[in-house]
């Protein structure tokens, strides 16, 4: 599932887990499931179970690291999902799910196996821009790259000018970003406050109001100097 490439530009690896779950494999009744989510593991030494009322359906067991889970369909008030270490039945504290009716969400789990993971709920509601245009998110799932907070620039030319996000903290994501849509466009990374490259993330093209969202994380390959980078189409609704 890594993209790892020596050059400056990524090439982005789309997670192929993203089937929204049928009826019937939710635990939930259709009435009571109100509210979409899946989950990011970006945790490079631990695979993760997300279990739903007690159950880990299809989709949503031993999620390795650079993957996502299904698209889940949940109750907002009362989602019962818990998340474990992959073929164990405790679940890892710290997860507080704070979703609302209607909306959809990307949970990222971030950390070590060591310690308790970091769980950051992100909203994945996007709103078009304009006609012929999409829109690209950056979430920065690092722990040790460059200062740990980044500017994006969009399209990048000689001269870098305004910055298109600023101050990209880790556990965090960047808005959406307006991209012309039907071409591949480019993000430029760098540290907050600085014009040198930290790096280029290829992003392919994208259909007229449609949204992705990128995850970038610390190279995996020991010894990689190039950042990773995940894209997640937009959940089904």
């Amino acid at each position: 599932m890594q993209s790892r490439t020596p050059t400056s530009v990524l090439v982005l690896v789309t997670v192929a887990a993203l089937v929204a779950c049928s009826d019937s494999d939710n635990p939930l009744a259709t009435a009571q499931a109100n509210t979409t989510v899946r989950f990011f593991n970006a945790v490079s030494t631990l695979a993760l179970d997300i279990a739903q009322n007690g159950t880990v359906i299809s989709g949503t067991g031993n999620i390795p690291f650079g993957s996502a889970s299904t698209c889940m369909r949940v109750n907002d008030a009362n989602p019962q999902l818990s998340i474990r270490a992959a073929g164990t039945t405790t679940d890892l504290t710290g997860f507080t799910p704070s979703f609302s009716a209607g909306n959809t969400y990307t949970v990222l789990v971030t950390g070590t196996a060591a310690a308790a993971p970091v769980f950051t709920t992100l909203d994945d509601q996007f709103t078009p821009s304009g006609a012929n245009t999409a829109g690209v998110r950056i979430v920065n799932a690092t722990t040790g790259a460059g200062t740990g907070t980044w500017d994006i620039y969009v399209n990048p030319s000689a001269t870098l000018g305004t910055p298109n996000a600023t101050a990209i903290a880790r556990n965090s994501a960047s808005p959406f970003l307006v991209v012309p849509a039907g071409q591949t466009n480019t993000l430029r990374l760098t540290n907050a406050g600085q014009t040198d490259r930290l790096q280029d993330i290829a992003v392919p093209s994208l259909a007229s109001g449609t949204a992705t969202t990128i995850v970038v994380t610390d190279p995996v390959a020991a010894g990689g100097t190039a950042l990773d980078a995940f894209t997640l189409p937009a959940c089904p609704t």
